[in-house]
């Protein structure tokens, strides 16, 4: 396995992060045969698209010592990633399905990390119960711009980050939010870009939340799917 990749991102993985990521590694590829939690499955596929490519944005924000909402985290990714990278950072995983909220249990407890707390619940109502809570929300393709920033971003503090980590078709997305971004508070700050041999185009999108989020935000699911910001 080539951990190579990981000095474009200026980060010396030490003994017990190199180790704790082989075995995050060997547990996803053991309940995958079990459970349907990613299509890549290959050693070093594990380590360039989920684990690289779960801290490129790294490069240009610092998340270490922070408080982090992973909105969809699925098998884990960004969060877990971060957690392990960054130990400092406290880390909550939230997730709807049980059964991947169980896996996320398994690796935790089998690397024992602290300070790192799953969430089985829905990303608007837990938003809603929990206001201003976070200084950073993060989110690796759960769902598009119009969606993912409404559903989230009541649980971030003002002056926090909204970090969207994003692939191709992300001007159609912006263009899509058509500015409706600033009813939520929020204003984008910082849009990383890069091509990469591997990955293909990457799009990290940086919102800052400039005021406190009115409180008719979020609408009721059905009411976002049916009619999204900037629609």
């Amino acid at each position: 396995m080539n951990w190579d990749r990981f000095n474009d991102l200026k980060i010396e993985l030490n003994d017990l992060q190199r180790e704790n990521l082989i075995k995050y590694k060997n547990i996803l590829q053991e309940e995958n045969k079990i459970h349907n939690l990613t299509a890549i499955v290959e050693d070093q596929e594990i380590i360039d698209k989920h684990f690289y490519d779960s801290l490129i944005f790294t490069n240009v924000f610092n998340p270490e010592g922070l408080s982090i909402l992973d909105i969809g985290t699925g098998a884990g990714f960004p969060g877990l990633v971060l957690k392990i990278i960054f130990p400092k950072a406290k880390i909550y995983l939230l997730e709807s399905n049980g059964k991947k909220i169980n896996f996320l249990n398994k690796v935790i407890q089998e690397l024992d990390l602290k300070d790192v707390w799953t969430l089985n619940e829905r990303a608007e109502e837990y938003s809603l119960d929990n206001k201003e809570k976070f200084d950073v929300i993060i989110s690796r393709a759960m769902a598009p711009l119009n969606i993912l920033l409404e559903v989230g971003v009541q649980a971030l503090k003002v002056d926090g980050t909204f970090i969207c980590l994003k692939a191709k078709n992300v001007n159609n997305e912006i263009q899509d939010l058509n500015g409706q971004e600033k009813k939520l508070g929020l204003m984008l700050e910082q849009r990383q870009e890069l091509q990469d041999d591997v990955l293909g185009e990457r799009n990290n999108l940086f919102y800052k939340k400039q005021k406190v989020t009115p409180s008719e935000y979020p609408r009721l699911y059905s009411q976002i799917r049916k009619r999204p910001l900037g629609k």
